[in-house]
């Protein structure tokens, strides 16, 4: 759960030298474990928002696949359990999401089957859209999750914008982990989303 930490310094003495009474406070972002007290609003910015429920960042980083380059970005996404259960409770994910033109031309079509041909041109003039399509279509690879309450919803986001820098810069690590009941890693399901190997197959595979 994103939780907030506030530490109060104080500083006193006679001494000519001494520092006056004050305050420092330190804010502590937590998102699933993962801690850090750097935050810059600013990094929001490096976002696009779709919907006010999901942030998907601008830039991507690059994995290797197979002699494959893929590009990811970021996604955070909040989803509001009121909208399937009797909950008030809001679940936070944050995880990767192939970039459009990173995923096999398969799925590519699969996307773009769902709008009009007279859509097509302006929808591949905007890749961060088609990269939310793919998200919506079942292409992000969760990595951390949590559920908090409703007004824990904006700093748990803060938090996830926060720490995701470590993330991203273990990745490796966070894909190798399993993902589902069955055993798959999270390069499985890139291999399926990038390069058309059914994750199911991976499974079969390690277990004949």
């Amino acid at each position: 759960m994103g939780m907030c930490y506030s530490i109060s310094v104080r500083v006193k003495g006679n001494h000519p030298r001494a520092f006056p009474i004050s305050e420092v406070n330190i804010m502590k972002y937590e998102f699933d474990g993962i801690s850090t007290e750097n935050y810059n609003a600013q990094d929001r910015e490096q976002y696009t928002d779709f919907y006010e429920n999901t942030l998907i960042k601008n830039d991507t980083f690059t994995v290797e696949l197979e002699d494959k380059e893929i590009q990811l970005h970021i996604y955070i996404e909040d989803i509001d359990m009121a909208d399937y259960e009797d909950s008030t409770d809001h679940v936070i994910t944050l995880g990767v999401v192939p970039d459009f033109d990173s995923l096999s031309e398969k799925h590519q079509q699969d996307i773009l089957s769902q709008f009009s041909d007279e859509d097509h041109a302006t929808l591949l003039s905007d890749k961060m859209t088609l990269t939310h399509e793919g998200l919506m279509y079942g292409f992000g690879i969760p990595l951390h999750s949590v559920t908090v309450s409703p007004d824990e919803v904006e700093h748990t986001i803060e938090s996830a914008i926060a720490v995701q820098t470590g993330v991203s810069g273990l990745i490796g690590f966070e894909l190798d982990k399993r993902m589902n009941m069955i055993g798959n890693s999270g390069w499985d399901f890139l291999d399926d989303y990038c390069c058309d190997h059914p994750f199911i197959d991976k499974v079969l595979s390690r277990n004949s």
